[in-house]
């Protein structure tokens, strides 16, 4: 690290470490700017970190200033020594940006000249977040990460180019022997093949006519099947017929014989009732109106 670069980082650092260590210090005068932000954020953040991570974030305003009070100081001295400058600048930087929205926030001022100086004060911490991003990506003239990985991609490509073109060589030289290879044993399985498909043929026909024979033998049981099942409809059609009428002749003949003992069930009572008192005083009542009409 060249002194250039050393003084340079202590002065940019500076203002972070006395922010730090007043905020630590005295949270409680910074509470009432940073109380809405806090109100804002932090519900904001519970809801989409995961439960393991949420229910450590703190609600509580001035442990969060104390919090943010301690990233820039961790971020300073780191910053300020060299000791994890590019990390530290990051914690700068993420530090950074909570604190001036909440200490300057211009565009809710009412009064000119409080907007003014809040302005002011929210592009000098503006030109601080360029600062601590521009430390954060200084490798001292060393390369960067992203420019090795550049390169040895450069030489991942080049190598792979050049197993590429062994690679198509000896795949000519593998195909040439393959084709080879291939037309002995086309020749091979054309010959055998020849005689699979004699054989395959042969097979074929028999499996033909056994199916055929098989057909056959079928449809004779199907017709022998179906004959018998016509007799034997027709010969219960027969027998129910039959039966139909026999019955109906039994029928006929109940009720002649019922209709025959109801007329002569029906004469005894008229001879019963010929011969009970009740008929004699009848006739004799009907005898009396006829005397009574003489």
């Amino acid at each position: 690290m060249t002194l250039l670069r050393a003084a340079a980082r202590t002065l940019l650092a500076s203002y972070f470490v006395v922010s730090g260590v007043k905020a630590v210090k005295d949270p409680d005068s910074l509470v009432p700017a940073a109380q809405p932000i806090a109100d804002r954020v932090v519900p904001l953040v519970k809801d989409y970190a995961p439960d393991t991570v949420a229910k450590y974030i703190p609600e509580d305003a001035a442990t969060l200033i104390r919090i943010n009070g301690a990233l820039q100081l961790v971020g300073g001295f780191a910053l300020a020594t060299g000791k994890g400058r590019r990390f530290g600048a990051l914690l700068l930087a993420a530090s950074l940006v909570p604190s001036t929205i909440a200490k300057h926030p211009f565009w809710t001022r009412e009064d000119p000249e409080e907007e003014a100086v809040d302005k002011a004060h929210f592009l000098k911490n503006a030109s601080l977040l360029g600062g601590v991003l521009l430390a954060a990506g200084d490798t001292e003239g060393k390369p960067s990460l992203a420019w090795r990985a550049r390169r040895g991609s450069e030489a991942l490509a080049r190598d792979t180019k050049k197993t590429g073109r062994k690679a198509v060589k000896d795949g000519r030289e593998l195909a040439e022997e393959a084709l080879a290879g291939g037309a002995l044993l086309a020749s091979t399985v054309v010959a055998g093949s020849r005689r699979n498909r004699k054989r395959a043929v042969k097979e074929l026909k028999k499996a033909q006519a056994n199916a055929e024979k098989q057909a056959a033998e079928a449809r004779k049981v199907a017709e022998k099947r179906a004959v018998e099942t016509q007799k034997r409809a027709e010969q219960l059609a027969k027998e129910a017929r039959k039966n139909l009428r026999r019955g109906a002749d039994n029928l006929s003949k109940g009720a002649e014989k019922a209709r025959d003992d109801v007329a002569k069930q029906a004469q005894q009572v008229i001879k019963d009732v010929k011969k009970s008192d009740v008929a004699k005083k009848i006739n004799k009542a009907t005898e009396n109106i006829h005397l009574g009409e003489n």
